[in-house]
């Protein structure tokens, strides 16, 4: 089963990106950056881990699928 990208259709932000956006105000040093980028980075390997692990467990995702997708093009051709 082929897996399809969603369409991000929205306009404007969301609560959730203003809130970020406002708290991002509270950022005085460049250590603080870092620290903020390491949480989000660990936040989003684990959404990614946890969605890999569903599509596997519901047979939507594959080691066979992954293995062709990393034998193929995907460059725009032009």
């Amino acid at each position: 089963m082929p897996i399809t990208a969603q369409k991000n259709v929205q306009i404007g932000l969301t609560p959730m990106q203003l809130h970020l956006v406002s708290m991002l105000n509270f950022n005085t040093s460049k250590a603080a950056e870092q620290r903020l980028q390491k949480a989000l980075f660990q936040f989003y390997l684990s959404e990614f881990e946890q969605t890999k692990k569903q599509m596997f467990a519901q047979g939507e995702l594959t080691e066979q699928a992954i293995a062709d997708g990393a034998a193929k093009h995907f460059r725009t051709k032009y």
